[in-house]
């Protein structure tokens, strides 16, 4: 997806910030809307996430494992390596 490291790991940062603008988000509306405003809002976060992950950290990731988080499991690892080949 990006070949160049540098680059990645600069829009990685950035991925990483959005994430957390993300996850913040959550808190605020749980603390201020009803739990059914909440629910509704965690779902549409959710799908958000998902694909934010899918559709561009894990190619990020697969590009450049070392970019991934220490908690990945080595066959994340493993499947992106077999995958470049």
């Amino acid at each position: 997806m990006i070949r160049d490291e540098c680059t990645a790991r600069e829009t990685h940062e950035t991925l990483e910030k959005a994430h957390k603008l993300l996850t913040d988000s959550l808190a605020m509306v749980k603390d201020r809307c009803t739990a059914e405003e909440y629910k509704a809002f965690r779902s549409g976060i959710a799908q958000v996430m998902g694909r934010l992950f899918f559709l561009v950290m894990e190619p990020i990731y697969r590009d450049h494992p070392s970019l991934a988080p220490s908690e990945t499991p080595q066959e994340f690892h493993d499947e992106w390596k077999s995958a470049s080949k």
